[in-house]
């Protein structure tokens, strides 16, 4: 008969501080975002609650309906259609990056294995980066066309151009690479607190097991809060590397408690500045 392994208490001091690199992972992309809006650009502060309100309502919905929930926070902070359009490039233009460093932290978990089967993820995050960089080329005589064409106005195709057009500015790409790298090093930072805080020795390569079981875990159907599903995913890519499975379910629920911490605390902190901001 089955049984539930009885869970490996965590360090608490040390799993809390976990919050610390998770949070970081959100300033990045936030930052990073910001700045892939180019002329559209919204503030920090709303770059970030667009990013927090998405993954909220991916935390908490079966379905992953965060992207449409981002556009809707933009559409209310930006100007109508520009933005909206604007925010949409920067967006698939982030998990076009995303995509490839997800690549990369699988084959420091998998190896060589990953590259067997690179998958359409990494396949459309190339082809999106590729478009970008075509756009940013021949933009300033496409833009004329565009701007010619009634359908085209009305959608509001010309700020895709003004988004791809950030790639002529060097600090704009810099801060675009050095943010992604911050995002995907913090989060196997907090990864390896995490394995620490529950008696496993943080490796790299756990590290990064870690995180590709999460993002997997993500892909699938799963009931509100994605609670089982993650733990699941995680559980699994640890066990398979020979982590006993009491530590491994104990590294699951940490970091997913860890997650929803750090998600309260950010939404707190960015509900009570906006309301300081409207005393002001």
């Amino acid at each position: 008969m089955w049984s539930l392994p009885s869970l490996h208490p965590p360090d608490l001091s040390l799993a809390l501080a976990a919050v610390v690199p998770l949070a970081s992972v959100e300033f990045a992309k936030a930052t990073r975002w910001q700045v892939l809006l180019g002329i559209h650009r919204l503030s920090f502060a709303q770059c970030l609650r667009a990013l927090l309100a998405g993954q909220l309502t991916n935390s908490l919905s079966p379905l992953r309906a965060g992207e449409a929930v981002i556009l809707g926070v933009v559409a209310a902070h930006g100007a109508p259609g520009g933005t909206v359009m604007a925010a949409a490039g920067a967006l698939a233009g982030v998990k076009a990056i995303d995509a490839i460093c997800f690549a990369a932290v699988a084959v420091l978990a998998l190896g060589t294995l990953a590259l067997a089967h690179p998958g359409w993820s990494l396949a459309g995050g190339g082809l999106v980066i590729a478009l970008g960089i075509l756009l940013a080329v021949v933009g300033g005589r496409l833009r004329t066309r565009l701007e010619g064409h009634a359908l085209a106005r009305k959608l509001r195709l010309v700020a895709l151009i003004d988004v791809a057009e950030t790639l002529h500015d060097r600090r704009a790409i810099a801060t675009v690479l050095g943010t992604s790298a911050v995002a995907w090093l913090a989060g196997l930072v907090a990864c390896m607190v995490v394995l620490a805080s529950v008696g496993i020795a943080p490796t790299l390569h756990l590290a990064a097991r870690m995180m590709v079981g999460a993002y997997l875990a993500a892909l699938l159907p799963a009931p509100p809060a994605r609670l089982g599903v993650f733990e699941a995913g995680i559980t699994v890519a640890l066990t398979s590397a020979g982590v006993p499975l009491q530590q491994a379910v104990a590294a699951a629920v940490t970091m997913h408690i860890c997650q929803f911490l750090e998600l309260g605390l950010l939404i707190t902190g960015s509900v009570l500045v906006r309301r300081w901001s409207w005393s002001v």
